[in-house]
């Protein structure tokens, strides 16, 4: 998907896969686009890639209306995005449950050019309910002028669960900010470049408390 500047409204381009995007408004230089599955997902043998452009100068804002279920066996899902320069890409991500017997590969990959911000949530679930949940190996890495300023990797077992790394904890809550200075956040930690990333964990993710936090900085981004 992606979105380019435009007389009257934004040009927006959208590739109904995996997944189904739906405008739901646009500017000149912004969009606002829905995702969900358009079949079931993700299944054994499920290699999913989304792609994201936005042009210089422009806003796309990306809303997951479905969350996504990994089923027991092997699977992938991939973000490639790239931003141009002084554009912002905002990603609200629903929960990403990992089942029990699912062997998941899961990477995100950004390109910030100049002047261009990210804002992202992402919620990582260990195992549907009342379940032990399966495994996932979690990568990103977010690059501005070339330089990465977010690299990262969380390679966990539910079935064996690791001190110092999640413990006893099936969920993973994060907001990540980068390109821009979002508000103080207790606990959040402050990165080299303009940016942040705010973090919880818990036994269930409808008590995190990170939605007050994406509230904030989303404003201070000046998205929506």
């Amino acid at each position: 998907m992606g979105v380019h500047a435009a007389e009257g409204r934004s040009r927006v381009e959208l590739a109904v896969g995996m997944l189904a995007p739906r405008v739901v408004a646009r500017g000149p230089r912004s969009a606002h686009v829905a995702v969900a599955a358009a079949q079931m997902l993700l299944l054994d043998g499920d290699a999913l890639t989304v792609e994201v452009e936005v042009g210089p100068g422009c806003t796309l804002e990306v809303e997951d209306v479905g969350g996504t279920v990994a089923y027991p066996g092997a699977s992938s899902w991939r973000l490639v995005a790239r931003v141009g320069a002084g554009g912002r890409l905002v990603w609200r991500g629903l929960p990403f449950v990992v089942a029990a017997d699912a062997r998941v590969q899961r990477e995100t990959a950004v390109e910030l050019d100049r002047g261009a911000a990210l804002l992202v949530r992402e919620t990582l679930v260990l195992g549907r309910h009342r379940e032990t949940g399966g495994a996932i190996d979690a990568a990103s890495v977010i690059r501005q002028d070339g330089r990465p300023v977010v690299v990262e990797r969380l390679d966990v077992d539910a079935a064996a669960p690791e001190p110092g790394v999640l413990g006893a904890h099936r969920v993973l809550d994060s907001v990540i900010a980068v390109g821009f200075e979002p508000p103080p956040e207790p606990g959040a930690l402050v990165l080299e470049t303009p940016g942040a990333i705010a973090r919880h964990l818990d036994a269930a993710a409808h008590r995190s408390p990170l939605d007050e936090v994406w509230e904030r900085w989303r404003a201070e981004l000046g998205a929506g």
